[in-house]
Formats: C-alpha cells, structure tokens, sequence
C-alpha cells in the first residue's frame, strides 16, 4: 500500500529576533562638546568669511560695499554654515529622540495652539522685563550686542537681509542646543526645576563673548532662557520656545530701523 509522504519543509528560523536598540539619550559630554563646536564653527567661518571679504575688498575695491554691509554678508554666511552642520549633527546624532516629547528627547513634536499664544507673550514680555532688569543692573553703562552695533551702522537693504538669520536661524539652532540637547541632559539628571535654572544660565553665559564680557547683560538672556526652557517642559515641544525666542530677537532688531 502507497504511503503518503509530505513534502519536506524548509527548517524553520528559530533564532531570536534581535531585541529594538533603546532610544538614546544625549549625553552630558557629548552635548557639551557639541554646543562649543557651533560656537568654535562661528569662529571658524567667521575668520574664512572674513578673510574672503578682506582679500576680495584688496582685490577689487570699486567692486565691493563699505564695511560694515561686508560684514554683514559675512555674519549671514557664518551663522547659515554653522547652524546647517550643527543641527545636521543633533537631529543624525540623536535622531530616535527627535520627536520625543519626554524629558530625554529632543521635542520636535507638534504644540498646542494654547502655547503658542503663550510663546508669543512671553516672548514680547522678555525683552520688557530684560531690559529694566539689565538697566538696574548696568547702571549708566550701555549694553549692546556685537551683531546689532553692525546693524545699527549698515545699509538698511542689509539689516532686512540680517532679519531672518537674526530671527528664525539663530533662535531654531539655540532652541535645538539649549532647550533641546542641553535641557533634555539636565531633565534626566537634575529634575525640570534645576534643569529651567542651568540651562538658562548657562544660555547667558555662552552669549558674554558676544557681550563684551558684560556680566551684567547676563541676567536678560537668562531670563529669556527660563521662559523657553519652561515651555519646552511644560508643552512638551520645543516650537514655543523657539516662538518665544523669535519675538524676542524680533523685538530687539526692531532698534536697527529705529535708529535710520
């Protein structure tokens, strides 16, 4: 009598699939150092830009504007170079955290409207607040930007040209280092309270530079770094932040035609 026979089967995999690597974390070295590469990389373009400027200025002097409008494409090209490296690396580096809302993300994550509306008054209360803050502390003492003594002696065509790098750019790389990277380190480390405090300091004390060592300029950045960090924390989102941030900085470029 026939016996039925099955086909042979293939052997079965039975290995197990490997475990999903955990979403990392930034961690506290690693941000450090990538904060001073974007301030080393300003330095870096900076001083090409600049020297490009200065050789083709020799070269071709009837060609070129007057200084402080060279500056100015100089400030544009440096601040476009080193935040395009700077957040191509964050948002690679630690891309399973990207749209992680939690304390160890990064916070790319869509806000509520409500904090959106409350990113745009804080950000239109800060430099009010800064301002007197840094009065009383300044005393007779002006207090003044290197970026806005540039503006405030350029053509007004160039000041235009300086508002979105001045306004979008720069507070979108600062929002992405201080109250993304920086804030999420200190969040799992310190708790929200001390991590609102040390990044805001330490969000006006990388800006001294730019200050002309004025310690007392320090406590308006703060300010505005308290404001952002407490609404990254709270909305989970790093957008009303950076909203916050923008109207600050559009406020105060707002002296550049002022002043024309």
């Amino acid at each position: 009598m026939p016996h039925d026979i099955s086909p042979a089967s293939a052997p079965l995999d039975t290995a197990p699939a490997p475990p999903d690597l955990p979403a990392r974390t930034p961690g506290t070295i690693e941000t450090v150092l990538t904060i001073l590469a974007y301030f080393a990389l300003q330095a870096g373009f900076g001083g090409a830009f600049g020297g490009t400027s200065q050789l083709i200025a020799r070269t071709f002097p009837e060609a070129v504007p007057d200084q402080p409008d060279r500056l100015i494409v100089v400030v544009i090209l440096t601040l476009l170079c080193a935040s395009s490296v700077v957040i191509t690396w964050v948002v690679r580096r630690w891309a399973a955290k990207t749209l992680d809302g939690g304390a160890g993300g990064l916070g790319f994550t869509p806000p509520s409207g409500r904090y959106i509306v409350i990113g745009t008054a804080l950000g239109i209360l800060a430099p009010l607040l800064g301002g007197l803050l840094t009065q009383f502390l300044a005393g007779d003492h002006d207090v003044s930007q290197a970026v806005t003594d540039i503006a405030g002696r350029a053509h007004v065509g160039m000041r235009v040209a300086l508002l979105p790098v001045v306004v979008l750019i720069g507070p979108l790389v600062e929002e992405l280092l201080f109250r993304g990277a920086l804030l999420s380190v200190l969040r799992t480390r310190l708790g929200d309270g001390w991590a609102i405090a040390v990044s805001a300091i330490v969000f006006g004390a990388v800006h001294l530079p730019d200050l002309g060592w004025l310690w007392y300029a320090v406590p308006n950045l703060a300010l505005i770094g308290v404001f952002c960090a407490w609404l990254r924390v709270r909305s989970g989102s790093i957008w009303p932040g950076f909203v916050a941030h923008a109207a600050n900085n559009a406020l105060a470029t707002a002296g550049w035609f002022m002043s024309t």
